[in-house]
């Protein structure tokens, strides 16, 4: 995959917020990263659990409990097509499961476990796979980091910029893999979360590792009592912090340190830069200020925000991001943060199809918490969606109420 074509992570305003609004803490930077991250190849002797296809599970349980012998009975005594049992005798025969021994139908001892146990075992001796492991700690890689390219191939002489507005994301050097990492990884009782199934025996590493990278933005962030925490978002975890790998950024003192340089190069420069994109978007007669807590902020009055003015509703409340900078629209009039928080809310899941009620109940309380609403009633947020012909969140609003009231054990 060429550096243009690198997949971006979560959208940065939303890493931004999930730090502030979710988790409480106080952004004080976003910078757009390359972890390293080691791939290792393993092969190992593998067993894996999967459900029973229906006619399959029938079949070997008429031969384990039933007593049944050969094709003829099993087709008789389950009422099946004789071709059909023929084709089933066949795949469980290829997977070990069947045995026939003078025209008589036994079960081998893994179709035994597997009827004992109501999964289908299959067993692949030289079973080889790619695993993949953080760059600083050898620690592994859930399985979300499997999908949607979100582990990539970097050049070395590539810009690797292509999802990232802004400086040239900075890549993180790896350290060494520690060979201990696979053996450790076979052992943990967990390793189906690390993509390694549970029945595996004899795990061998197999030629080097390949350090591979994925692309991540790290919030830096402040606790109440000082502390600043790394918190690294990528795509394998749609829009909240990755725990292990925010825990490895933070153990390792190069990565700290790299960030927090970063970071003190470019805060001599915050409001200029924020100045000069206001400038360019003919918001210049609203200069940013820094709150009390030292985050910027950009205020706006209500005819300047939605129909008719240079800001959509949507965005009040929320982040740019301007590189590693970034300031939060605002506006002191609450009735038009209130309406935010529904075209906020209708964006997300007003054309969804299927969604989480317990989702979106959460989602409301975090915006609100962004937009300094308070606590927000659900039936009086879906009456006003419904004001705004919004009638898909209207309906998604309905269904969370009702969800919450269930919940609660009022009807």
């Amino acid at each position: 995959m060429s550096a243009e074509t690198l997949p971006a992570p979560c959208p940065p305003y939303l890493a931004l917020e999930n730090a502030a609004f979710t988790l409480g803490l106080r952004p004080t930077g976003i910078h757009a990263v390359l972890l390293p991250v080691w791939s290792v190849q393993v092969r190992a002797k593998v067993t894996e659990a999967q459900p029973y296809d229906l006619i399959d599970r029938f079949v070997e349980r008429g031969i384990a409990e039933a007593g049944l012998a050969t094709a003829g009975e099993v087709a008789s005594f389950l009422a099946l097509d004789p071709a059909l049992v023929a084709q089933a005798l066949a795949f469980l025969t290829a997977i070990d499961h069947v045995t026939e021994e003078d025209g008589r139908l036994g079960l081998t001892a893994l179709g035994r476990r597997s009827v004992k146990d109501g999964k289908r075992y299959t067993v692949t001796h030289d079973d080889r796979r790619s695993l993949y492991f953080d760059g600083f700690r050898s620690g592994p890689l859930t399985t979300a980091h499997y999908r949607n390219d979100t582990v990539v191939r970097v050049p070395h002489d590539g810009a690797a910029a292509g999802w990232h507005r802004g400086p040239r994301p900075h890549r993180l050097m790896a350290h060494p893999f520690r060979d201990e990492a696979v053996r450790e990884l076979a052992d943990d009782p967990g390793r189906e979360g690390f993509n390694l199934p549970a029945g595996v025996d004899g795990l061998e590493r197999v030629g080097a590792p390949e350090c591979l990278h994925l692309p991540a933005y790290v919030v830096r962030a402040a606790e109440d009592d000082g502390r600043t925490r790394h918190l690294v978002y990528t795509r394998a975890h749609d829009g909240e912090h990755d725990v292990l790998l925010s825990a490895a950024c933070e153990q390792t003192p190069e990565c700290v340190h790299a960030l927090r340089n970063e970071e003190l190069a470019a805060a001599r420069s915050v409001e200029r830069r924020i100045t000069g994109w206001l400038s360019d978007q003919d918001l210049g007669q609203f200069p940013p200020v820094r709150d009390a807590q030292g985050a910027w902020r950009v205020t706006l009055p209500r005819e300047r925000v939605g129909a008719g003015g240079p800001v959509g509703l949507h965005r009040i409340g929320g982040f740019v991001v301007l590189g590693g900078s970034f300031f939060q629209f605002w506006c002191e009039d609450r009735d038009t943060r209130a309406w935010a928080l529904v075209e906020r809310l209708d964006r997300q899941f007003g054309a969804r199809l299927r969604h989480d009620p317990a989702g979106l109940r959460a989602r409301v309380d975090s915006l609100s918490r962004q937009l300094e609403l308070g606590q927000v009633d659900l039936e009086a947020l879906r009456r006003a969606a419904t004001a705004k012909g919004k009638h898909g969140l209207a309906e998604r609003l309905r269904a969370a109420r009702l969800n919450s009231r269930s919940e609660t054990g009022h009807e």
